[in-house]
Parts: structure tokens; sequence; C-alpha cells
């Protein structure tokens, strides 16, 4: 007598395999969303620090001070004079991320009105 269908076993092993490769997914799923936070983190990081850039190509004579900014990142924004130029100052812009995530460096030479 020949019975026709999946035994209880067949129909366990197949689940604990599909178990199995909604595991894998959920990591990768997990992984991308924390690499897209990360990258949106850096994102704003660099929007911060060009936009200090620029308020010093506006006024380079007065450097925005050490400033803490939304979401926890801190800038700082110093000049100096570059190699004996009056009319031409290096500026540097750091932006610290929140957390302790690291810190972009910003360098620009600026031209003096």
């Amino acid at each position: 007598m020949r019975r026709s269908g999946l035994t209880l076993l067949e129909t366990m092993v197949a689940l604990v395999i599909l178990g199995l490769v909604a595991v894998g997914f959920l990591a990768v799923f997990q992984g991308s969303a924390r690499l897209a936070r990360e990258a949106e983190r850096w994102s704003e990081a660099v929007a911060y620090a060009e936009d200090a850039m620029e308020a010093v190509k506006l006024e380079p004579r007065e450097a925005p001070a050490r400033t803490p900014l939304a979401g926890g990142f801190r800038r700082s924004v110093e000049t100096r004079g570059w190699e004996d130029e009056d009319s031409v100052r290096l500026v540097t812009v750091v932006v610290t991320l929140p957390d302790g995530g690291g810190h972009l460096t910003l360098q620009r030479l600026v031209m003096m009105r």
C-alpha cells in the first residue's frame, strides 16, 4: 500500500531548512541597515564640515568656535597662515561623530580678501 503526501519528518526538515534560510536573510538585512545608518552619519559629518568651510570662506578672519551640533556631532575650526603668505590661510575643520564613532577632517587653502 503506497501513500502519497509528506510525512511529518519531511515537513519538519523542510521547516528547519526554511528557518535557517530566513535567519540568513535577516542577518543580511540587519547588516545593510547598519551600513546605511553609518553612511548617513558620515554624510551628515561631511555636510557639517562643508558648512563650516563655506562660513570661513565668507568671513575668513572670523573662524567659528568649537560648537556642538545637532545629533551629538562636534565641530572645531582652525585657521592659520600658509607659509609666510598673508593672503592665504589654511583652514582645518574637524567634525567628531557622536559616541566616539570617529572624526572627519577637511583642510583647504582660502584666499583672504
